[in-house]
């Protein structure tokens, strides 16, 4: 198996992109709603993030070395201090984040394996459920890796034609899987709103339009390059890409979630996983570790290394991960969600805003099923990651 090897880019690219909060995202889908369609979604509100506390810590923190462990059918809780983090930081962030009108639902905080933070809204607790947005497309990006271990893709280099034949027939079959990962395909973009809302998603992001070389990057960002991903997945493995992580992933680490299909049964792999805080927590450790999980390397590390490579090193959104300041990289969500790894220090970091399934229950997107999460007032990925940040000293 190959994988291809993202080239570095420049240092002023890096700091033009980071300085002005990268950690936003057009993530798919709409929030909130009265039952009528969706709209397309907006970016999060960017602040400049907050300056590191050069003060002292309120309580004495450990500085390790730590034992790391991972979640049993429980997880373990200890203090921050305990585990590295100075508390002061911690609840400052969390008060930022339930500030007023932020429509914060869950924050929850990893350290080498525990909970040291956990906070949720007055009307919401551990059991209740949580909504990815667009977080759920670095769970795509894992099952891409894991399909490649698996030999079900022979390599990045293959062309998507092999798995959606209706770009067989023309200029679309030199797209290849690396183009759709890298969202260089060249094909138009459905407004996300429609996308959404759509009855057949799969079938859309299908029947687009070449506007220029596959190879060449014309936009940004793209949910309809990741539900095509999913397809790719379903067609090379026989499963869909709910099956598929509950085999290879979830059942190994103990994560249980629902992920949303279309009206024809596709699986929405650019977004819309429900679970609890707690169960993307276990995600975001299992990134932390390499891709390992007692012993088990369940995400080959090769994989991990390679499609996290450019968030860590060029700043940019590649392989489905988002840049994040001072180490990290992160999964990133509409509205603020977020499953975020700085894996030099194995801190995990969450942040989900208030989630209403509405409808009759099903994860199944109608024109009366669908997500609401409310648009946060003053919320910045960017200054939140910042504090929680700080609490860890240099």
């Amino acid at each position: 198996m190959r994988y291809m090897q993202p080239k570095r880019g420049s240092l002023t690219r890096v700091i033009s992109i980071v300085s002005v909060g990268a950690l936003v995202c057009a993530c798919g889908g709409g929030g909130g709603g009265n039952g009528e369609s969706p709209q397309p979604p907006t970016q999060p509100p960017t602040q400049p993030p907050t300056p590191p506390v050069t003060s002292g810590c309120s309580a004495t923190v450990a500085d390790g070395p730590f034992d790391l462990v991972f979640p049993r059918d429980t997880w373990e809780t200890r203090s921050p201090e305990s585990q590295g983090l100075c508390p002061d930081e911690l609840e400052e962030a969390s008060d930022y984040a339930f500030a007023a009108g932020n429509a914060t639902g869950a924050v929850l905080i990893i350290k080498n394996g525990f909970i040291v933070f956990e906070r949720y809204a007055e009307d919401r607790g551990v059991d209740d459920m949580v909504t990815s947005w667009s977080v759920g497309k670095s769970f795509t990006s894992m099952l891409m890796g894991i399909a490649l271990e698996d030999e079900r893709i022979a390599n990045l280099d293959q062309s998507v034609s092999a798995f959606v034949r209706d770009w067989g027939t023309d200029a679309r079959q030199d797209i290849s899987i690396d183009h759709i990962m890298t969202l260089r395909t060249a094909l138009t973009e459905p407004d996300a709103g429609a996308f959404y809302g759509a009855t057949n998603q799969l079938g859309m992001a299908i029947d687009r339009e070449l506007v220029g070389e596959p190879g060449e990057k014309h936009v940004t960002y793209s949910n309809a390059d990741v539900m095509v991903a999913g397809e790719v997945i379903a067609q090379a493995t026989g499963m869909n890409a709910q099956e598929y992580f509950d085999l290879n992933v979830g059942e190994s680490i103990g994560f249980s979630g629902e992920w949303w299909v279309d009206e024809i049964g596709k699986v929405m792999t650019y977004c819309c996983i429900d679970s609890t805080p707690r169960e993307f927590a276990r995600f975001g450790v299992l990134y932390a570790r390499d891709g390992s999980w007692n012993e088990e390397q369940i995400v080959p590390s090769e994989w991990v290394a390679s499609s996290t490579r450019p968030a860590r090193e060029e700043a940019t959104y590649l392989y489905y991960w988002w840049p994040v300041l001072r180490g990290g990289f992160g999964a990133f969500g509409l509205q603020g969600q977020m499953v975020v790894i700085y894996p030099e220090i194995d801190l995990v970091v969450l942040r989900f805003t208030r989630y209403v399934r509405r409808g009759d229950g099903r994860p199944v997107k109608t024109r009366t099923n669908y997500h609401d999460t409310p648009a946060p007032r003053d919320f910045d990925n960017g200054t939140f990651l910042s504090l929680v940040r700080d609490s860890v000293p240099d």
